[in-house]
């Protein structure tokens, strides 16, 4: 339902257009009064019948009496192909929201003050920043596609009510703690010591390094190639020599299927997360990621590689429109880059 909004003593009208999918505002150029606010009103009653009546002619669906359940299967449905993550921070957010509203609930009872109210309450949880912000993100897909099925009335939540994701620190191994992971994969299962490696040499997603398929690695050639689900498309790159005799001692005889045997993306991630609190490094904020971003670092900073090189190889997009579309990343000047890259040893004494 189009309703109405005061910003700075003049009135708004708030509606969802269908037609793109957004939530959008109209000035009645009127100040905010008793009177003026009867007359706005009559107008957003009025524009909301003319958008009615366009969606019937349009033969739209409109979709009414339905349960909060219902709406989040049918929201599943229509993003069952996303990043599995992005699927796990979906039923994640839908966890805790159905704490406070009653997931059998029709979905027009759902209203402004009470999202609001629940966002005020997932503040206060004791979680990092952007971990709220995961919540909160999903919360706003979740409320605009309700919107847009005409599951619930439209509303727009207070900027200051809504999450914000916070820039951290970026964080990085220390060159000591290098030493020391490294020690330890020599005392751990192969599959552990295999993945800690690829993290450390490649710089790719936990995601990426997941589904790695042993056909699609070639010893020889010194090539790996992957689906990358975060950029949706399928990416070859080279891999470091010192990659070569690991790898090729976990494959064994095995020929095809996934190279890592984790039965699930975050299984991954909580094997690293317990190796790192075997080597009490609690309170240094490391996880599977800052593998990543210490090849990054790495990289550009010790290292020098070409910058261009090292976005192909970690599968960061390319916007420079000379690089996406002109400069030739061929796996020969990937492996001749990669000779720069090196484990930082310790000195002898």
């Amino acid at each position: 339902m189009a309703s109405l909004r005061i910003r700075k003593n003049k009135i708004y009208i708030l509606y969802y257009d269908s037609t793109d999918g957004k939530s959008k505002s109209i000035s009645t150029g009127r100040d905010n009064s008793p009177k003026n606010l009867k007359l706005a009103n009559e107008t957003a009653n009025e524009l909301q019948d003319k958008l009615d009546e366009e969606k019937k002619k349009k033969g739209r669906l409109r979709v009414v009496k339905k349960t909060l359940r219902d709406a989040f299967d049918h929201f599943i449905e229509n993003n069952q192909y996303k990043n599995p993550k992005t699927i796990w921070e979906y039923n994640w957010f839908f966890k805790e929201f159905i704490k406070d509203f009653n997931e059998e609930m029709p979905c027009s009872n759902i209203n402004k003050l009470e999202v609001e109210r629940w966002l005020n309450k997932i503040k206060r949880y004791e979680f990092k920043k952007n971990t709220i912000h995961t919540l909160g993100k999903q919360c706003r897909h979740f409320l605009n596609f309700l919107f847009e099925y005409d599951y619930c009335p439209v509303f727009k939540i207070n900027r200051e009510v809504m999450t914000k994701p916070e820039i951290g620190q970026k964080i990085v191994f220390e060159k000591e703690d290098i030493f020391t992971i490294f020690d330890e994969v020599e005392k751990v299962d192969k599959g552990l010591r295999t993945v800690i490696y690829l993290a450390f040499y490649t710089g790719l997603r936990p995601s990426d390094l997941f589904d790695i398929h042993i056909e699609d690695i070639n010893l020889i050639e010194r090539s790996l190639k992957y689906y990358s689900l975060k950029r949706t498309k399928f990416r070859c790159i080279a891999i470091h020599t010192d990659l070569i005799p690991i790898i090729k001692s976990y494959i064994g005889d095995r020929s095809a299927g996934r190279l890592l045997q984790w039965s699930q993306y975050n299984y991954l991630g909580k094997a690293i997360t317990r190796l790192f609190k075997k080597l009490k490094f609690d309170e240094k904020g490391y996880s599977a990621r800052t593998f990543r971003k210490t090849f990054i670092t790495l990289a550009r900073s010790d290292y020098n590689m070409d910058a261009t090189i090292v976005k192909e190889l970690v599968g960061h997009e390319h916007r420079n429109t000379a690089d996406k579309y002109y400069y030739d990343i061929s796996l020969e000047k990937m492996k001749k880059e990669l000779k720069k890259f090196k484990r930082p040893v310790r000195k002898k004494k």
